[in-house]
């Protein structure tokens, strides 16, 4: 796997070898992908952002004000790349599109209104007006997936357009901890009482700004009791007649049902 080295200081940008390019929250790719080693749009670019060393090379990401048809070159968004390139792809892309985001959002202050500009050092935007100093946003989420002996419940959500089977998430609340989300979240959702947790994982998840904290956790007591706004239909089903439909592997979700169903 092809190594990604954040880096420790955003400004200046070093000299590039790898490009990235994003507008509207799609990527700029071609029949090689989205990663370039020249800047396909230079004169367009509007901002770039050094996002680390992939390959031991810098990459940054350029934004376009507007998307612009390029020849031999199309835009796509970042869930089609969802199990066709590595997990390192993906971050890298994920993390792309997160500070494009960050930047596009937070050009004027959230709390008096002022024009933001770059913290000469760090990825920040600062309001010179009030001081006020934003940073990319992560939100926290706990996706679980729940068992019983040789069964776990999968579940569909009312809003996945493709009908996956797949484990319960939510956000955090302030003040919580990821176990206490993890036991309010299954107790709105399913009406079950958990215990029994088991850390499995994380993974960035950049729809459009999220990080997942997953777990395996054992049912105690309770029965059935769907969220019908949330969930569309939940069902326990035997380790070894886990439904095709379940999220791919590169997934946190896939991950987690995988590895219950191989016993690990």
């Amino acid at each position: 796997m092809t190594e990604f080295v954040s880096p420790e200081k955003v400004w200046p940008v070093p000299d590039l070898h790898w490009h990235i390019v994003v507008c509207g929250g799609e990527l700029l790719t071609s029949e090689d992908g989205f990663l370039f080693s020249r800047n396909p749009v230079h004169s367009l670019t509007s901002a770039t952002h050094y996002l680390g060393n992939w390959a031991g090379r810098p990459c940054a990401v350029h934004l376009l004000a507007q998307k612009t048809p390029i020849a031999g070159h199309s835009w796509r968004g970042l869930r089609s790349f969802l199990g066709v390139v590595s997990e390192a792809e993906f971050a890298l892309a994920g993390r792309a599109l997160q500070v494009a985001n960050w930047d596009l959002d937070h050009r004027f202050c959230g709390r008096c209104g002022g024009e933001t500009d770059y913290h000469p050092r760090d990825r920040a935007r600062v309001c010179h007006r009030c001081e006020f100093t934003v940073y990319p946003r992560i939100s926290p989420c706990v996706i679980m997936l729940v068992t019983r002996g040789d069964e776990c419940l999968l579940a569909r959500h009312t809003y996945h357009r493709h009908g996956l089977y797949t484990a319960l998430a939510g956000f955090m609340e302030p003040g919580e901890s990821a176990e206490q989300a993890l036991a309010r979240e299954v107790k709105e959702e399913v009406g079950l009482d958990v215990g029994g947790l088991r850390y499995v994982g994380s993974q960035s998840w950049p729809f459009p700004g999220q990080l997942m904290i997953g777990f395996h956790a054992e049912v105690r007591a309770g029965e059935l009791r769907l969220e019908e706004e949330e969930i569309a239909e939940a069902r326990w089903f035997h380790r070894n007649d886990i439904p095709e439909a379940i999220p791919v592997g590169e997934t946190l979700s896939g991950r987690l049902i995988r590895i219950f169903m191989h016993g690990r």
